[in-house]
């Protein structure tokens, strides 16, 4: 194949999409950044599982030492933070912990549940944090939680479809079933009720004590056991395991009848060297990588809906797991680590992903970062009843508030960079070979734009994708509008982060703007709200 410089809009454009998706083109230019809303309505809605959250016991205080002590005991602090984010979706036992994680052992009476070594990420699994304190927690911040079985790839624990069904039953069943009885005598007669549920993680994968599966194999097993959960419980909502292109066709294929969303996985990855991001620029522009791969995998979506008459409830794409992992320098190498801080390059990071999910309304309806707490998380716990806010924790917050609606087209045109090779840029995990071909032009400015009441508010997040350089941008809407009110995350430092001693270092704050012109400092982020004269 011969390869050419192209800029990513033009392959985007010839894409044949969904009708009602919004149009995102960016050129580059000098001058300031001039943003062009197109239109001030869309039939692109934006569904708010997007803002989602994931808990996986992985050895760094995310369950244990964060959500809860050793003893299950809930941090009370990260409740109270927790619950104003209005968190749509928390999954959970999560992603490759599943293959060992016995949910039998994590019910009943506490003092009767016995520790064990945790063979994925090597610290202890306590059960102290199972299934009912898992749905008594997602209550208590106001969250639907969403619950993923292991489905036949364990290396170390035989899985089978009675377990499945088993505890289906026993979070849904009726107290009148086997389960039900079961968990009513555990103290919860009532069924919980939960809607969502995915078979599998990384089916396709070899690593650390899970085996590979073809597309084939899991595929056809997931037809099987999609099919017996939905007799246990006709209300599910199911997620099946997505990769790349190939293999989501299969999926589809064989068992797209049974789904609701086909999952993917991407990381934004950093490497960090005293706090400071490294090539910043493989880094901050990765987010349109992901953007590219959505490209590929949303017509597949878009021609299996069609084909199989589902207007109405339409398969749809959940980014399972995402954030930007950072591997820092420890003297000799540079090593991954879910233990360092969130800084304001995250910020831009966590930003521009979202605002890929939202330009890629509605056919991304769920995401799933990790994690809330700890980890790379949004919070960090201090001891067992205290907890501060991240950096991430203020875009999480912002985005929930405003950019909700519909999505709408927009033209970029400003600084940044030309050439900018996708393969090169740093994201693991379900990436497309004709992706990395390309190479983009691509702005500093990464924006999205959301409209309500009917075009009476406009809500218009705002990146800057540079590590060293302010960026002013003009803002040009459908109509006359007003900034009523604009919020931004910035800090002098990219390299700023927020400790246990400093915990407003980095924070949102409410700014003016005069007119529809702003300046946004390095790895900073603006939401502004317009609404109509």
């Amino acid at each position: 194949m011969k390869k050419a410089l192209v800029s990513c809009v033009i392959i985007v454009m010839s894409l044949q999409l969904a009708a009602q998706s919004p149009t995102y083109r960016q050129s580059v230019a000098d001058g300031i950044t001039v943003v062009k809303i197109l239109k001030k309505t869309s039939k692109a809605a934006v569904n708010p599982m997007i803002y989602g959250q994931m808990l996986e016991d992985c050895n760094d205080n995310v369950v244990y030492g964060g959500v809860v002590n050793n003893a299950g005991e809930e941090n009370p602090k990260v409740i109270e933070l927790l619950r104003p984010l209005n968190i749509p979706v928390m999954r959970w036992p999560a992603g490759t912990a599943i293959y060992d994680y016995d949910w039998r052992r994590g019910i009943g009476p506490k003092e009767k549940r016995t520790p064990i070594h945790e063979k994925v990420w090597g610290g202890t699994e306590y059960y102290t944090f199972g299934t009912d304190e898992f749905l008594s927690w997602c209550k208590k911040i106001g969250t639907e939680p969403y619950i993923n079985i292991c489905m036949g790839n364990s290396a170390v624990r035989d899985v089978t479809l009675d377990d499945a069904v088993d505890w289906v039953e026993y979070v849904n069943g009726a107290s009148t079933t086997p389960m039900g009885a079961l968990r009513a005598a555990n103290g919860h007669a009532e069924p919980y009720g939960v809607r969502l549920w995915c078979l599998g993680n990384e089916n396709y994968l070899r690593a650390i004590i899970h085996k590979e599966e073809t597309a084939e194999q899991y595929s056809d097993m997931l037809a099987r056991w999609s099919k017996r959960l939905k007799e246990t419980d006709p209300n599910l909502s199911l997620l099946g395991v997505g990769h790349v292109s190939t293999w989501n066709e299969e999926v589809l294929t064989r068992a797209g009848d049974e789904l609701d969303y086909l999952t993917l996985h991407y990381y934004l990855t950093s490497q960090v060297k005293d706090g400071e991001l490294l090539k910043p620029e493989k880094t901050l522009f990765a987010s349109a990588r992901v953007e590219e791969n959505l490209k590929v995998n949303i017509p597949l979506l878009k021609s299996y809906n069609e084909k199989s008459g589902r207007k109405k409830n339409p398969l749809r794409i959940s980014i399972d797991e995402w954030n930007n992992r950072h591997k820092v320098w420890g003297g000799d190498r540079y090593s991954f680590t879910r233990k360092d801080d969130r800084r304001m390059y995250d910020v831009a990071c966590t930003a521009t992903m979202l605002n890929v999910f939202l330009r890629n309304s509605p056919h991304v309806a769920m995401a799933n970062y990790i994690f809330p707490v700890n980890g790379h998380g949004l919070l960090k716990t201090v001891g067992e009843s205290d907890a501060y806010k991240s950096a991430s924790y203020h875009v999480f917050d912002l985005y929930r508030r405003y950019m909700a609606g519909s999505t709408l087209s927009i033209d970029v045109s400003g600084p940044g960079k030309n050439g900018i090779r996708l393969s090169e840029t740093n994201v693991e995990g379900d990436n497309e070979k004709s992706v990395d071909d390309m190479v983009c032009n691509l702005c500093y400015i990464d924006c999205a734009a959301t409209s309500a009441d009917k075009g009476k508010t406009i809500c218009v997040a705002l990146v800057n994708r540079s590590y060293t350089e302010q960026q002013t941008v003009s803002l040009r809407l459908p109509g006359r509008y007003k900034a009523a009110e604009a919020w931004a995350v910035e800090a002098d430092d990219v390299k700023a982060a927020n400790s246990r001693e400093e915990r407003d270092k980095v924070k949102a704050e409410r700014i003016d703007i005069v007119g529809h012109q702003v300046t946004i400092k390095p790895c900073g982020l603006i939401i502004i709200k317009f609404t109509k004269r």
